[in-house]
């Protein structure tokens, strides 16, 4: 909301009958999603890469301290 207009104030009796009149949902189970094809060998390559990295800045650390 872009604009600088305030909304309506919301009193408790219209919150109370709404959640009165609305059913309850349930949620869903959610379950991973398999990763398959090009984007497992694009989480591998940015594995690769973290460690890859994560040596460099070991070297540099390393080598940085006389």
């Amino acid at each position: 909301m872009n604009n600088n207009e305030s909304l309506p104030p919301i009193s408790i009796e219209d919150v109370n009958t709404f959640l009165r009149e609305e059913p309850v949902q349930t949620l869903a189970p959610l379950t991973r999603a398999p990763i398959r094809g090009w984007i497992n060998v694009a989480f591998w390559g940015l594995r690769v890469y973290i460690v890859v990295m994560l040596v460099l800045v070991g070297i540099g650390f390393v080598r940085g301290i006389h």
